[in-house]
């Protein structure tokens, strides 16, 4: 039996609702969409959205990442290992990106389903993440959300049995953003909706259906790609299943169509609701569709099963000043900063910086973070053992600073002592000010600290805790 095993849910804390575009544009828009912070990017949502995924478990045992994104921050150089990186994978695994279209998270999905089942690996995770921006006023800026989803597939303790597959491939030209081109771009929606969701996603599902043998009757959930909530609607009643067939919640309205991370997402909120026995499929979009049938097991009842997606749902917080979105985007001219990095430091520090390693005393048991040659409590010299860093803890002290430029004043500067020991100094994100103080229960987060030298420069941050 293959099938997926565990998942992981991210969701930027800020929400920009169609109340707010309304008094700018002047035009009437509705829901809500997730709205990442300043200093994330799809990178770095694909990355908690691991880190949730694998919690409690040895990330070593894995032998593949696939990383599935439109939006990816880099261009020429593997993004899928950074995130292994981060996720603290063994460096002897097999790692891929895959791009170019909507549909490249299911794909990313059968491709790590046909390793598993070829024997090539035992356990693979695939994540999908992307940040898409709207031109300002549009439709799509109103629609477009932020997220990160990933899905652990492997043989043993398999939540959802993947069934079969079928694909339906034809070139359509309905959404596209080319080398120089920043917003997504669309053809006729009409015409898209006509010829492009109604067509592709009806012959994928009825071209699983007859492959299986199965009826409409059959199937306990439905899960599709759709851009919109009108979308949504005009293709639930043309699919022709029962309404109990589609999720309460399409997530639209709430979060906004995520992209490639969206099918997961949806995946992932009807596997929160399953029960054992339930006939699930899923249908992709782009340039054709991905239709995936799975079935639930009896481990759905397993503590494992939590409900990450519904907790994310719940908490967050209106980004009703338009002004911050546009900073957050960088869609306004600001002075041009260029911070210090080194690539040679980079490399030499991966460990305690991504990683997230520090150094335990032999001698005395103290946390060191960042590593150091003589132990700060017992001042022993070079008798230290690699240890991964708890990432909770509670503030010791902090600061507000208000001279630092940041899209999101003031910097708020905590010292942090963690569980298990150690004491790391860093940046509070998505926290309001009048929120922190001594003794607050915060974790770790995976964060874009800024651009210096012309490539991304991440690091950790602390936010209230969120993650169960």
């Amino acid at each position: 039996m293959i099938g997926i095993t565990r998942w992981g849910a991210y969701i930027p804390y800020y929400r920009l609702d169609g109340q707010t575009l309304s008094q700018v544009w002047g035009e009437s828009f509705t829901g809500e969409r997730a709205v990442a912070n300043y200093d994330e990017d799809s990178l770095t949502l694909a990355a908690e959205a691991i880190r949730i995924c694998l919690k409690g478990e040895n990330p070593k045992t894995y032998q593949g990442l696939y990383y599935a994104s439109t939006s990816m921050p880099y261009r020429e150089h593997q993004n899928a290992t950074l995130l292994a990186t981060v996720g603290d994978l063994s460096t002897d695994l097999f790692t891929a990106d895959f791009s170019g279209s909507l549909r490249a998270s299911t794909q990313a999905f059968r491709a790590a389903y046909d390793a598993v089942k070829a024997g090539s690996a035992d356990k693979i995770l695939v994540a999908a993440s992307d940040i898409r921006l709207g031109e300002p006023g549009s439709g799509f800026e109103a629609t477009l959300g932020d997220a990160g989803a990933a899905l652990a597939i492997g043989k043993e303790s398999v939540v959802a049995e993947i069934q079969a597959f079928y694909s339906y491939s034809q070139d359509f030209l309905d959404l596209w953003r080319t080398e120089d081109q920043r917003y997504v771009k669309s053809g006729d929606q009409k015409f898209i909706e006509t010829y492009g969701y109604r067509t592709f996603i009806k012959k994928a599902l009825e071209g699983l259906l007859n492959k299986m043998g199965l009826n409409k009757t059959d199937i306990s959930r439905v899960l599709f790609f759709a851009p919109d909530i009108k979308t949504f609607r005009s293709l639930s009643q043309d699919l022709g299943l029962k309404k109990e067939a589609y999720l309460p919640d399409p997530l639209l309205n709430t979060i906004g169509c995520t992209g490639t991370a969206y099918p997961f997402l949806l995946l992932i909120a009807a596997l929160e609701l399953a029960n054992p026995g339930e006939k699930i499929v899923l249908v992709s979009y782009g340039s054709g569709s991905d239709a995936i049938l799975l079935e639930v097991t009896e481990n759905i009842k397993s503590p494992s099963g939590t409900r990450i997606l519904a907790e994310q749902l719940h908490r967050k917080k209106n980004l009703n000043q338009y002004g911050k979105y546009l900073r957050f985007r960088k869609l306004v001219e600001v002075e041009p900063l260029n911070p210090f990095s080194s690539l040679p430091v980079l490399w030499r520090e991966e460990k305690q910086n991504l990683r997230l390693y520090g150094q335990k005393c032999r001698i005395c048991g103290a946390i060191q973070y960042p590593p150091r040659y003589v132990c700060w409590k017992c001042n022993t010299r070079n008798a230290f053992t690699e240890v991964r860093l708890n990432p909770r803890g509670k503030i010791f002290t902090f600061t507000k600073d208000y001279l630092v430029p940041t899209p999101n004043p003031p910097v708020i500067m905590v010292t942090v002592d963690l569980e298990g020991g150690g004491r790391f100094y860093a940046q509070m994100t998505d926290c309001e000010p009048d929120q922190v103080h001594i003794g607050m229960e915060v974790e770790l987060t995976f964060r874009k600290l800024h651009e210096g030298e012309g490539y991304p420069n991440y690091f950790w941050k602390f936010r209230p805790v969120v993650t169960t």
